[in-house]
């Protein structure tokens, strides 16, 4: 069996995800009749072929990181020249990656190119894994893996992952945590792989007086490399307090299979 194919296109991958620093925030505009663009959790759809044949001329406005960019649409784009025409309108400093496609159809993602502030300054690994506040404690537990199942869907594009922030309080009491935002860092690089602002909460629940809040994740996989470990960090404050970052010990890339 030839497997260079195989290890050609997990090179591209890994090289891709190297690339990545993290993937921005995007806000779309569109008024073309025919092509349609979409936001996404990590950055925007663009499914259609363009028409441009409205009342106005047809074009695709896009925001990020404080930034905006406006692109021309002509009769017949399709997610493949709308990306060509992204990468050559970005200002200096930004990349734009393919992180998902089915047929004509591209999931587009934004990210500051490598030495232009994309990776964070911080070392991870000297953030405590416990911290304390009001009289309870906190610590986080993490899990990440990859759905390896056949066929396409969302797990073919991005990784999930489970984040668990527990602790107790004094006499027993529950504490409450308000997680501000969790990050999930790449061990050894220290890259900053994904973010997400005030995460939605799964789950919380409370065993023996210990208090246990449960958040779920999806990291696209051009992120990753699935050879490394990874830590996620909360920024949570207890009881009220002022946030403080916590993270969990470093976890490999799981497969569901």
């Amino acid at each position: 069996m030839n497997t260079q194919p195989i290890k050609t296109a997990l090179t591209r991958l890994t090289d891709q995800a190297r690339r990545i620093t993290h993937l921005l925030k995007v806000s779309v505009q569109e008024n073309d009749p025919t092509l349609k663009a979409t936001q996404t959790a990590f950055g925007f759809k663009v499914s259609g072929t363009a028409s441009n044949n409205g009342i106005t001329a047809s074009r695709l406005k896009l925001g990020f990181d404080g930034k905006s960019v406006s692109l021309p649409l002509s009769e017949g784009d399709t997610g493949a020249s709308v990306l060509r025409k992204l990468r050559a309108a970005l200002p200096k400093g930004y990349e734009a990656h393919v992180i998902g496609r089915l047929g004509s159809s591209r999931t587009i993602g934004i990210s500051k190119a490598p030495g232009t502030g994309g990776t964070p300054s911080i070392d991870p690994a000297k953030i405590p894994t416990s911290i304390s506040a009001n009289n309870a404690s906190a610590q986080v537990e993490s899990e990440i893996w990859v759905d390896s199942k056949p066929g396409p869907g969302p797990g073919a594009k991005n990784a999930n992952a489970t984040v668990r922030v527990s602790g107790v309080g004094f006499a027993d009491a529950p504490p409450t945590f308000q997680v501000k935002s969790i990050d999930v860092y790449e061990q050894g690089t220290n890259k900053k792989v994904a973010t997400v602002a005030n995460p939605t909460l799964e789950n919380s629940e409370v065993r023996r007086g210990q208090k246990t809040q449960s958040y779920s994740l999806q990291i696209p996989l051009v992120s990753l490399d699935l050879s490394k470990t990874y830590t996620f960090v909360a920024n949570t404050g207890i009881n009220g307090s002022t946030p403080q970052k916590v993270r969990s010990e470093y976890v490999t890339v799981g497969q569901a299979f």
